[in-house]
Parts: structure tokens; sequence; C-alpha cells
């Protein structure tokens, strides 16, 4: 029965994750049609967009430590309902400043996502099943939101945007209810006494071993987001390639990481050893990495040695997602919200340098990625030195949680 309980709460955080994650990036998909519809700019309408993004990187921290403190019930059923009510004001934004709300709104909501996906994962199941069941939450988020996004293009040519966004709301809504009914943490969970947000961040910053994993995550995982989010397109174009088949290749990274994440984490476990597999994924990963940098394109009709090459960098670098394993093992309930939050933040914010960082080396002669893209094997390479200062987590297995 608590088996069953738990794998109920696991879906629903992962359908919240998925819901956000679509959301997240959807602003690409329904760009153009909304700044047509709002007689925007385009720089009006892509300052509107990035208030969510904005809102969401802002909140993670604060979003940890809620769920950290407060019964995760109310708070994950809290973010879920802003995020459908965002979705519903969209749909009816007549005017540049509502259609702002709406994301501030959604950037909130959407901010809880992935952090109550690892706070109820860790509260639910063991050490042992944590890499699994976390791996396999962003396996869903990664082949299902490429998949809504298709979803989403194909509709626009039928529906108009804020058809869309109406069911979307819908959906939130309905989501939100079952949440607030059946959500819950285990029933011998005893949540920690109350500490300040000074005292909890405090104590996550005093832990060397979380920031080394926060900075070595951040930088290996947000390297790998920046490549296979734009650099790859770049990259392509540079070879001639057509721009759909590049999307199309792109997603392809994308399946990679989704289907390496969960089998990592259970490799991880099969070696007992996370800090291995996160060494060792890391070095083939950064070798395959440079394959897709410099390695000359050959005229094959079915791109094949393209796409297993694209494949693999997903599917080896996403390793690097069992830093939050790390992240998990080495914090407490009173605490982890908020360590992998900063964690989530560092991913991000490296995400973001490494899509503006590179073109500061573009020179006026030469304008290729030769020039640029080697600050991406480079980073790389310095969050797989920082592995070796990461110290093994005592994997031990907790017979409260199934």
């Amino acid at each position: 029965m608590k088996n069953a309980i738990g794998l109920w709460v696991w879906f629903l955080v992962t359908v919240f994750v998925v819901y956000s994650f679509s959301l997240n990036t959807a602003s690409a998909v329904f760009s153009n049609v909304i700044k047509t519809s709002l007689h925007a700019s385009t720089f009006q309408a892509s300052i509107a967009t990035g208030v969510f993004i904005l809102v969401y990187a802002c909140m993670q921290i604060p979003a940890g430590y809620l769920l950290d403190r407060f019964n995760s019930r109310f708070v994950v059923s809290s973010s879920v309902f802003l995020l459908a009510l965002g979705n519903i004001i969209i749909s009816f934004a007549n005017s540049l400043s509502v259609f702002a709300l709406s994301n501030f709104l959604q950037g909130i909501g959407a901010s809880f996502a992935f952090i109550a996906a690892a706070v109820l994962i860790s509260q639910w199941f063991s050490e042992k099943n944590f890499p699994i069941f976390f791996g396999l939450t962003q396996m869903l988020s990664c082949i299902l939101t490429g998949i809504i996004h298709y979803y989403f293009t194909y509709s626009l040519k039928v529906y108009s945007w804020r058809d869309i966004y109406r069911v979307l709301g819908m959906f939130g809504m309905i989501l939100f209810v079952f949440i607030l009914i059946f959500l819950k943490s285990p029933s011998g969970y005893k949540p920690p006494k109350f500490i300040s947000f000074k005292t909890s961040l405090g104590m996550v910053f005093k832990n060397n071993q979380i920031l080394l994993c926060a900075l070595a995550g951040g930088i290996s995982f947000g390297v790998l987001l920046a490549y296979a989010g734009l650099w790859y397109l770049v990259i392509q174009t540079y070879y001639r390639l057509d721009t759909l088949q590049a999307v199309s290749i792109s997603g392809i990274i994308f399946i990679g990481i989704g289907i390496g994440t969960p089998i990592w984490g259970w490799i991880s476990n099969l070696v007992k050893s996370r800090i291995m597999i996160i060494h060792v994924t890391l070095t083939l990963g950064i070798m395959i990495l440079l394959m897709g940098l410099y390695l000359p394109h050959y005229d094959i009709p079915t791109l094949i040695i393209l796409r297993i090459v694209s494949f693999f960098i997903g599917f080896l670098l996403s390793g690097s997602m069992l830093f939050y394993t790390v992240v998990s093992e080495i914090s407490n309930s009173a605490t982890r919200g908020v360590a992998i939050s900063i964690l989530n933040t560092m991913v991000f914010l490296i995400n973001i340098i490494m899509l503006l960082v590179p073109y500061l080396f573009i020179t006026e002669i030469s304008r290729d990625f030769f020039t640029y893209l080697w600050v991406l094997p480079f980073c790389t390479l310095f969050s797989l030195l920082l592995v070796y200062f990461i110290k093994e987590p005592i994997m031990v297995e907790n017979n409260e949680r199934s």
C-alpha cells in the first residue's frame, strides 16, 4: 500500500514537472503569433516573455526553503494553482502588461516543480531508488515536452494561442485538485523543526561538498543545455545543414538525456558509487562533445553518424544529473530543498552564461564557431576537475522509505 501511494505521489509531481517544463519553453512556439496579436515589437515581446524566466530563476531558493518548512501538499498545490491561473490570464491578455503579469505568475508556479519532485521522491523512496525515480522524472519531462511542443506547433494551424492556453489552464486546475487531495508526505515522516531562511541558507553554504556539487553540476549540465538549446544549431548552420533537420537532430540530444539519467542512477547503485559514474560519464561525455563540435560532416543521406554522436552527447553527459542525488544524500530534511534549489539555480545561471560568453571571443576577422566554442569543453573539463574534490556520499538504505 505504501509503495502504491509513493508511486502515485511520484506520478503527480512528475506531471507537474512536465506541465511546468512545457510552459517554460512554450514562448519559443507562441512568440510570433502572440507578438502579432498584441501588436508588440520583438524587443517588447522578449521582455514580457523574459519575466517568466527571471521570476523562475529568482524563486528557486525561496521555493526550496518553503518545501523544506511547510506541508508539501499545500506548497505544491499552491504553485500549480498559480501556474494554471497564469495560463488562464494569458488566454485573455489584450495588452503587453497583462501578458507580463501572467508570465510572472507562471514563473512563480513553475519554479517549485523540479525541486518539489526531488524533495518528495527523497521522502517516499530510499536513497538507492532516488536517482532512478528522479531520473525517470527527467526522462519523461524531456521526451513529453518535445511531444507537447510538436502538438503546440500543429495546434496553431487549427486553434488560436488563446484557445491552447485556456486548455492548459483547465488542465492545470484539474491537476491542482488532484494534488490538493492526494499528494502528501509519508505517514512516518516528521517535518523538521522551524528554522529561519537565513539559518537554512547558512547551513547549506557552510557545507563545502554541497557547494562543490552545485558548481560542478551547474557547469556540466548548464553547458549541455546551452549546447543542445542554441550552439548545436549554430554548428549545423556552419555545416550547411537544413534548419529543420538540425532542430530534429538536436531533439536526439534531449532523448539521450532522458534515457541516460535513470540508467546512470541504476548503474551507480550497482557499482555502489555516485562519484565514479559521474567521473566516467563526464570524461566520455567531453570526448563525444568534442566530436560533436569538430567532427567533419560526412556525405551520408541519413546523417547517421551525426545522430549517433548527438545521442551519446546527451546520454553520457546526463550522468552529471547524479549531482542532484549526491546533494540529496549529503543533505537532511531540514535543508534538502534549499540545497537542491542552489544546484538548480547554478544550472540555470551557467546555462545563461554559456549562451552569451562564447560571443565575447568572436573577432572582427574571424566569425566562425571554431574561434569561440572551445569555451564549452573547457568549462566541462573544469567541472571534471572539481569531481576530484567531492567525496563519495555514504549510501545508506533507509528502511523507513520503500
